[in-house]
This record gives structure tokens, C-alpha cells and sequence, in this order.
């Protein structure tokens, strides 16, 4: 059964900062891989390979091997007592669930572990509109915030670890956490 408590509450706070927009979608694995959107807003439509779709209603969408979708109106959710947020999953079973939410006055993108809601990772967002690219590249999944000029921002990324502390990690060690939870190996 799916968790639909991703963070406790002391965890995160409810606030509004920067929106994410998800713009770019690339599956460049030979797998086929599965995106879910669960929000009141701004699920977003996608359109790659020959097909379009809707990510409204909170059910799982296909997302074919080798395939680039563009997205609009794509938003990554705002923290709301679990309810909202975006997953990825290989499986439909495993999954890790993201959301932003502000904390200690810095704009973050949550990952969480969709099953057992256990606080996965964070990475650091701009505290204004941004947009981002997800990847599902054979090493790992990843999120790439886009800068206003189109260049990658270099976000710091954090692991939350068994004694209940942030420890700093590699963007690339982070895509590896991501798709092992999400069912991806």
C-alpha cells in the first residue's frame, strides 16, 4: 500500500516559495518507466513518441524506453500534509514521490520513499519560478534545475541518513538513490 504521509510534519513546513515546471521528460533507458502526478493544479500534459496525455486523476502514465516528452503546465507540487506530489516508478509498486516545500527560508525539492514515506533525499531550489528537466538515464534518475539563461544549475543535493541527519552528496550519487527506489535497480 502506498504512503500518503511522504514527510512528518517537523520535516517540512507549508509554505510557498518558487513553482517547478517540469518542461523536458527523457526516458533514455531501453525501460519503460511510469510518472504520476497527485495535485489540486498544474499536473500537467506530456507529448513525445506519438502520443499526449494528461497527468490529471493520479493514476500512473507510461513513459515508452528511448522517448523525449514535452511537457506544459507540468508543475512540481507544493508540499500539502502529503497529499500532493509527483512519482516516478519503474515498477507502479516502488516509487519515490517529490514535492517542494519551503524550509529555514530556502526553497527544496523533496524525494521520498513512496511506500514506506521514509525522507529520501533534498535539493536545493531557487526561491522563485524555475524550470527543470526529469532524466531516467541508465545510472540513476535525475531532476535538472534549468536556470532562466537555460543552463544547468548546480544544485547541492542532501541524503537523509539512518540517524536522522542531512549529510551532503554528489548529484550523481543522488540519481543512483532515486532509481534504486524506484524500482529501477
Amino acid at each position: 500500500m502506498e504512503s500518503t504521509m511522504p514527510l512528518a510534519s517537523s520535516h517540512v513546513q507549508e509554505g510557498n516559495m518558487g513553482v517547478g515546471w517540469i518542461d523536458d521528460i527523457y526516458n533514455n533507458t531501453d525501460a519503460r518507466w511510469y510518472l504520476r502526478s497527485v495535485d489540486s493544479s498544474h499536473n500537467g500534459s506530456l507529448a513525445g513518441g506519438g502520443t499526449s496525455f494528461v497527468l490529471d486523476g493520479g493514476a500512473y502514465h507510461s513513459l515508452a524506453p528511448r522517448t523525449h516528452y514535452h511537457a506544459d503546465w507540468c508543475g512540481i507540487p507544493w508540499y500539502y500534509n502529503g497529499q500532493h506530489f509527483k512519482a516516478m516508478s519503474s515498477d507502479m509498486r516502488q516509487n519515490v514521490q517529490f514535492f517542494t516545500s519551503q524550509v529555514d527560508g530556502k526553497n527544496w525539492v523533496y524525494y521520498t520513499n513512496g511506500v514506506t514515506g521514509a525522507t529520501i533525499a533534498r535539493q536545493e531550489a531557487p526561491k522563485v519560478d524555475f524550470h527543470c528537466r526529469l532524466r531516467f538515464e541508465a545510472d540513476g534518475n535525475y531532476l535538472d534545475i534549468i536556470n532562466d539563461d537555460s543552463s544547468t544549475q548546480e544544485a547541492v543535493t542532501y541524503i537523509y541518513t539512518e540517524l536522522k541527519t542531512w549529510a551532503q552528496m554528489a548529484m550523481s550519487a543522488l540519481g543512483g538513490i532515486l532509481k534504486k527506489n524506484s524500482g529501477g535497480g
